[in-house]
């Protein structure tokens, strides 16, 4: 039964639609890298690579791709109506969050992560000494965060879609940027701690301000407590499709 769940979740996500819309995003990266090595400047490779992934995948893509999957999930069941029938097969609450979320997350990241890695092949002419797999890696533990926000913020209000836009512009785009003390709040600002750390990536190259040790606590606290919100919240509806 969760195979089957998996294979409906997928089939929903993967929309022809979304896939596209989603594909073009990453094809953004791919020129602009392909635009770079054209142009011949092999010296400015290492910190334009970082650049580029850093603040266009990273900083762009990632949660871009997180948010269309996360809202998707499961937000769409809950708005048409059709969630009557999932929540009326023998699957646990548990069960239903988890198995969206996993499939949320893998496609989130393989849309992301992919175009990252041949990105960064292409710019750095290479892996760039851990630098390409560091942020690529980075960027897979972050979709995983934003899908899990997103999944939650879905249960919990019909417009995630908005309120997610303006939480990756406003908090992450402006505010987490902007002031130091919320750096520890910030997914993308995690996801980079995780890839200087696995890449081990010099802050001369990539500026990531935030420790290892804080982001894993952060990051395990936004996952446990996102997923935990998102069970709780579809645990609240009934069959009749109301809120309890």
């Amino acid at each position: 039964m969760t195979a089957v769940l998996a294979g409906m979740t997928l089939r929903q996500l993967m929309s022809r639609r979304r896939t596209l819309l989603l594909l073009l995003l990453g094809a953004v990266l791919l020129l602009v890298a392909v635009v770079f090595r054209l142009a011949g400047e092999e010296a400015r490779a290492v910190p334009f690579t970082s650049g580029l992934l850093s603040d266009l995948g990273i900083g762009t893509l990632m949660p871009l791709v997180a948010l269309l999957f996360g809202t998707g999930a499961m937000g769409a069941e809950i708005e048409d109506g059709t969630a009557v029938f999932l929540l009326a097969k023998p699957l646990s609450r548990r069960t239903i969050i988890l198995t969206k979320l996993a499939v949320a997350a893998a496609c989130s990241a393989a849309l992301t992560c992919g175009p990252m890695l041949l990105a960064g092949v292409i710019a750095a002419g290479g892996l760039g000494d851990g630098l390409v797999l560091g942020l690529v890696a980075g960027a897979a533990i972050g979709s995983v965060l934003y899908c899990a926000v997103f999944v939650a913020l879905s249960l919990v209000t019909g417009r995630a879609l908005v309120f997610g836009l303006a939480y990756v512009l406003i908090w992450e785009g402006l505010l987490a940027t902007l002031f130091a003390g919320t750096h520890t709040f910030s997914i993308r600002q995690q996801t980079l701690a995780f890839a200087a750390a696995i890449g081990e990536i010099p802050k001369t190259v990539l500026d990531a301000p935030l420790e290892l040790g804080t982001a894993i606590v952060v990051a395990a606290a936004v996952l446990v407590g996102a997923t935990a919100l998102a069970i709780r919240r579809l645990g609240s509806y009934e069959i009749s499709g109301e809120a309890a």
